[in-house]
């Protein structure tokens, strides 16, 4: 995992790689001509034209030197200066240096127009959440070029008008496609609003000394982290040996949530996947998920039915390594009572009517692990105390801002304006991992730590999405994952899954099922048995 850093310890981090030897052009050397490779590697073009706003400071600095090393393999590079009229102390060969064409206000617009990439190099991580007007006004012709031209949007280090420590960000803040972060990941560009406007974050190592991460931190999640992680198969691994995963929801008008949890978390390497759904729903669940097995529940609203419900699963659960609960499940007639006897709430079950609540069921609490998302934890929120009766099972809950808002007895809006705190918090709390799905989702740890996604692809804003996370996660922790390293692994999982997907088929066009074939190839990419 890498600390997301606060801007003193970014700068602490430059004066240790100083002092040991090396020099700040050095360091502006690696930058430049490492945003340079990022733009040669992505762009297809093989001699294109580049447009670069700089300022006058170190990121100036890193652009020009960008800027050279394109025009060493063949651009043509338009320099837009703020406060900045040459190269000046940037490390550029003069010959190259003499390529570069510099550009006024009067040239821009046409410069945006013409240009096959528009990087933006006016202010670092330093900088805070206010432009001036003649750069918030080269911003907007940039943004204008990317609405007409589709021409890419590239932020050096941090998009120009963000605050690097708290994420606030100035209304015309350079609205990136992509931001090249230097040296170490800013805290800051990884929360709303600033992650609005830095687009997919690549971060470009320079060799800056980082900081350990340590209880209570934010950390980045690494695709590192993810195969350390999961899970290896062996010739003589079979399929309870890879894990067994129960997935319980369903309902009448909601039975592609179940079926996407389950088909998620067998793409996630789940050996036997079951679902735990009214009888009804096998039929038309089957027909798209043949993989999968089944154990068919009782409907109706008559006494007792949810107690039989919970009576079958808690026979099977002990035959299964992870469950996830509450994709589809809804909250009418008999999920309350489903909920109270699965769940082991001893003062919510009632004993009414045909099959009356078993003594021993009524009070057993839960010894599981699993992931409890969508109508569960809607129950939840209406129960008093309920973490202190699921203290004895290993959770991942997964609450978007509205669902953890309701746990907590707060506002939406309040969520929302301290995603990281309230989920700290809830974790805290409950004693639980929590996963707040918004923006950079979090993986907040009772201890106080936060595992952070390291994209936000805007695909993911698809419904089931959710339902394919939470089928993740619980694929994982079937594998014998923790909670936190299954939901991190999901996390970052799930967001390659979407990359792909919009590689394939575009941002506007995924649908959830999308994101479930994304699964395997995302894993395939993390890791491969064949190597």
């Amino acid at each position: 995992m890498i600390k997301l850093c606060s801007v003193d310890e970014i700068r602490a981090a430059e004066a240790a790689a100083i002092k040991s030897g090396v020099s700040e052009s050095e360091l502006m050397l690696a930058a430049g001509q490492g945003v340079a490779r990022f733009i040669l590697e992505n762009d297809g073009t093989e001699e294109g034209q580049v447009l670069f706003l700089v300022g006058p400071g170190k990121n100036g600095g890193d652009g020009l030197v960008a800027a050279a090393h394109l025009v060493a393999h063949g651009w043509r590079a338009l320099i837009w200066g703020f406060k900045r009229t040459d190269v000046s102390r940037a490390p550029v060969d003069a010959e190259l240096a003499d390529a570069f064409e510099w550009i006024d206000d009067d040239a821009l617009a046409e410069a945006c127009q013409e240009a096959d990439v528009i990087v933006d190099a006016v202010f670092g991580f330093g900088s805070r959440p206010s432009l001036p007007d003649e750069v918030a006004a080269a911003f907007q012709l940039a943004w204008r070029a990317r609405v007409i031209s589709q021409t890419p949007l590239v932020a050096i280090d941090v998009p120009s008008g963000i605050d690097s420590d708290t994420g606030e960000a100035a209304e015309g803040a350079f609205r990136a496609d992509h931001t090249v972060t230097i040296g170490l990941p800013k805290q800051g560009i990884y929360q709303q609003p600033a992650s609005e406007f830095a687009g997919l974050i690549h971060l470009l190592d320079i060799g800056l000394p980082s900081p350990d991460a340590g209880d209570g931190d934010a950390a980045l999640i690494s695709e590192s982290d993810v195969a350390g992680w999961l899970a290896r198969r062996t010739s003589a691994t079979q399929k309870r040996d890879a894990g067994a995963l129960m997935v319980i929801g369903g309902a009448p008008n909601y039975y592609g949530a179940p079926r996407m949890a389950a088909g998620a978390g067998a793409r996630a390497g789940a050996g036997i996947v079951t679902l735990a759904v009214p009888r009804t729903l096998i039929g038309p669940i089957s027909t798209a998920l043949p993989e999968a097995t089944y154990l068919p529940l009782p409907e109706g609203e008559a006494g007792g039915a949810g107690v039989r419900m919970a009576s079958l699963v808690r026979e099977r659960l002990s035959g299964f390594q992870a469950f996830v609960l509450g994709p589809g499940l809804g909250q009418d007639s008999p999920v309350p009572e489903f909920l109270s006897a699965l769940l082991g709430n001893r003062t919510s079950v009632t004993s009414i009517g045909f099959g009356a609540t078993p003594n021993g069921l009524k009070s057993e609490r839960l010894h599981h692990r699993g992931v409890i998302d969508a109508d569960g934890l809607n129950w939840l929120a209406k129960q008093d105390n309920w973490w202190s009766w699921l203290q004895d099972s290993e959770l991942v809950l997964t609450p978007h801002p509205g669902e953890l808002g309701r746990l907590l007895g707060v506002e939406t809006s309040a969520i929302q304006s301290d995603p990281w705190g309230y989920a700290r918090e809830a974790a805290k709390k409950f004693g639980q991992t929590v996963v707040l799905k918004t923006g950079h989702s979090v993986v907040a740890k009772p201890d106080g730590s936060l595992l952070v996604s390291p994209q936000a692809p805007p695909s993911l804003a698809t419904a089931g999405s959710g339902d394919v996370l939470a089928g993740t996660i619980g694929g994982l922790m079937a594998q014998g994952l923790p909670a936190a390293a299954a939901a991190a692994s999901a996390l970052y999982i799930g967001s390659q899954a979407a990359l792909i997907g919009e590689q394939e088929i575009g941002t506007l066009g995924i649908v959830a099922s999308d994101l479930i074939d994304g699964i395997g190839l995302a894993l395939r990419q993390i890791y491969d048995a064949r190597w």
